[in-house]
């Protein structure tokens, strides 16, 4: 009786690794409080791709980005609890699969020049269980960007 509560109890874990349940920290942006500071109401924005949600703050015109192209950014990073924890102005890359996090590619896909947007990343569109320097495992992340340029000249 003992062996084979044994290995019930083997079985309840190796099922819940495979699942991948761990509950060390939140995943969505639905399982956090966000600081006041942040802005942030979810009701208010789009939810565009499991657990990714946007709000425009100020129109953009022109073209639409898409992955791929070209861009020159401003933004800023936040951690729910208002700790911000990077930001750059003028800073060019190229919106592509490994270049950023996908939460923050597929966060601004649409946006024109001048947009400003709010982007609420969940953490398995972040850094996920990994985390990153002065981001803890499981974070949701907080952006404001600002598209500057669209497919500048080199």
């Amino acid at each position: 009786m003992r062996a084979l509560r044994s290995f019930a109890l083997l079985a309840v874990v190796v099922l819940a690794a495979a699942c991948d349940d761990d509950v060390t920290g939140p995943r969505l942006p639905t399982d956090v409080t966000f600081d006041p500071s942040l802005n942030v109401n979810l009701a208010a924005m789009t939810e565009v791709f499991d657990g990714l949600y946007i709000q425009t703050l100020t129109a953009g015109e022109g073209g639409a980005v898409e992955t791929g192209d070209r861009v020159v950014v401003d933004y800023t990073l936040w951690l729910p609890d208002g700790s911000q924890i990077d930001s750059g102005a003028d800073v060019a890359f190229t919106l592509a699969v490994g270049a950023v996090i996908d939460g923050f590619r597929l966060g601004m896909e649409g946006m024109g020049i001048g947009e400003t947007r709010l982007i609420v990343v969940p953490s398995a569109l972040g850094y996920g269980a990994a985390g990153n320097q002065g981001i803890p495992p499981h974070s949701v992340l907080v952006f404001r960007v600002t598209l500057d340029a669209l497919n500048p000249p080199t």
